[in-house]
């Protein structure tokens, strides 16, 4: 409720906001339970609130540039930093790290955009990498094709430099963006601002959070034919988790709710890179 309500109402006004919490409590109250997919329950919210999401896309398009831009500037030195790493492995752990670390959200500081302070302090050797859950190198070693999902704009700058890694190990990559307007999160654009769709064998395009049971047809064989998944950010991890029938999938996220610093047995905030094996 507050993610969409945050999001789809940064430029209503009072008015315009209490009929969106009033469209929010509606889905609510009719889809709600405590088995209900969370992902599956934003997108169905987003979908009722439609007007709402358009109307706040000029807010977020030029936020999401400025985003891009400011990681485009930190990308040399995060690359060097990941090349320091004293082994293949150690190259590729460095490289999850940057990407879980990036995983913030313009809402508490509207004006500036993306800073990517963690990301920096670990560059400095001021913070150490987010915490490491399982081993991630072999995962990809073992792996043909992954499919990765992103999930913020400016973020996916650093998800380059991972799926760079990826590529070197020799795997097929598909990557998945959200289609306009959704947010602050990543769509075709923003990937190409980096050069993605030079760099993956494929860019999917998704409506909403990809939500395994409830997808087309042809995300659901994207999802198949992959034996390795990737999963930037909470909404992803929510979507996704439990939901693998199997699979093998990396998440990558800032623990931003008590369920799932418990989940992870990490304290709130803290930044994971999580096997699921």
């Amino acid at each position: 409720m507050k993610w969409v309500y945050e999001r789809s109402g940064v430029l209503a006004n009072k008015e315009k906001r209490f009929q969106l919490i009033r469209n929010i409590l509606e889905v609510l109250s009719r889809e709600f339970h405590p088995t209900a997919n969370v992902g599956w329950l934003s997108n169905n919210i987003v979908d009722f609130v439609h007007e709402f999401v358009i109307d706040s896309a000029a807010y977020y398009e030029g936020l999401k540039l400025q985003s891009n831009k400011l990681a485009e500037d930190l990308l040399k030195s995060a690359r060097n930093f990941i090349e320091e790493g004293r082994s293949p492995q150690e190259k590729f752990q460095r490289a999850c790290g940057l990407s879980a670390a990036t995983n913030v959200a313009p809402i508490g500081a509207p004006s500036e955009g993306f800073k990517f302070q963690e990301a920096l302090n670990i560059m400095k050797a001021k913070n150490p990498l987010p915490t490491l859950m399982g081993d991630v190198f072999k995962a990809a070693q073992g792996a043909t094709r992954v499919l990765y999902i992103a999930d913020n704009a400016g973020e996916i700058g650093f998800d380059s430099l991972l799926i760079a890694k990826l590529k070197e190990i020799g795997l097929k990559v598909t990557l998945l963006v959200k289609e306009e307007p959704f947010f602050e999160d990543a769509t075709l654009k923003d990937a190409s601002f980096f050069g993605l769709d030079k760099l993956v064998d494929h860019i999917s395009i998704v409506k909403g959070f990809f939500v395994l049971d409830k997808s087309p047809t042809a995300h659901r064989d994207l999802f198949k034919r992959s034996d390795l998944l990737i999963a930037k950010g909470t909404g992803n991890y929510e979507a996704l988790k439990n939901e693998l029938d199997g699979k093998k999938a990396i998440f990558m996220l800032k623990v931003k709710c008590g369920p799932i610093a418990a989940d992870s047995g990490v304290d709130l905030g803290s930044f994971i890179v999580k096997l699921d094996p």
